[in-house]
């Protein structure tokens, strides 16, 4: 890529003609102001309504110079975010990159840019697994509502849900656990999908969806303290 991606931090830190720019919700083309936490609690709820008004808020984070130290976190969240919507709606991309063009913000410029000349989909499949991998798939079913992301994270534990050798690995099953029951708490789409998907079998599903997140937290972090008394890990 000619740009090197920066795996994603996780996201929760953060306490249509194609090519004509439309402004939708924002009839006055202005940025809105908002927060860093509002814009991620939007950005994390986008796929439930697509609301058109997200670029504007992206633009309104960007042009607010108190969150200059913080860009390169967001960068690394949009990329994704807004290669997801890619892959649901070429032209709401489109339009997308376009109003940000009329705004010359050319570090988020330089994001769709990135883009829109890289195989974004083939980088993701060269990644090992990983938590921060995990975090990425669940930023692009935030930006698109597209079920076979959260295919991938239920693909990664019943694979490897077993694991006792490698800790990496471990944990990339442990989050992804606590992801989904997570996040099945907050959406009643991915509560409906994590229960009813053939990928995992029963006993799985079970303990994802009816385990207190803390005891699954413990439970992890019991299992790695033994692993490593063992000389494991």
């Amino acid at each position: 890529m000619r740009r090197t991606i920066s795996i994603l931090v996780v996201m929760f830190i953060f306490a249509s003609c194609a090519g004509t720019p439309q402004n939708s919700d924002n009839s006055s083309g202005e940025s809105p102001e908002i927060t860093l936490e509002e814009y991620s609690d939007h950005i994390m709820h986008y796929f439930e309504n697509k609301n058109d008004l997200i670029i504007y808020e992206t633009i309104s984070i960007y042009k607010n110079k108190n969150y200059t130290g913080m860009l390169e976190q967001v960068d690394n969240i949009i990329l994704f975010f807004f290669y997801g919507i890619k892959t649901d709606n070429i032209a709401k991309y489109n339009n997308f990159r376009e109003i940000v063009r009329t705004h010359n913000l050319q570090r988020l410029i330089n994001i769709f840019d990135v883009i829109d000349n890289n195989d974004i989909a083939l980088f993701l499949r060269q990644q090992e697994p990983s938590p921060e991998l995990n975090d990425i798939y669940w930023t692009l079913y935030f930006s698109s509502g597209n079920v076979q992301y959260i295919d991938y994270l239920l693909t990664i534990i019943m694979q490897y849900h077993n694991e006792t050798e490698n800790l990496n690995l471990y944990l990339v099953v442990r989050s992804a656990m606590w992801s989904i029951a997570s996040n099945a708490m907050t959406y009643p789409q991915v509560r409906n999908y994590a229960t009813n998907n053939r990928i995992l079998n029963n006993e799985l599903k079970r303990y994802i969806l009816n385990t207190d997140l803390n005891i699954m937290r413990n439970e992890t972090v019991e299992f790695i303290r033994q692993q490593r008394e063992k000389g494991i890990w």
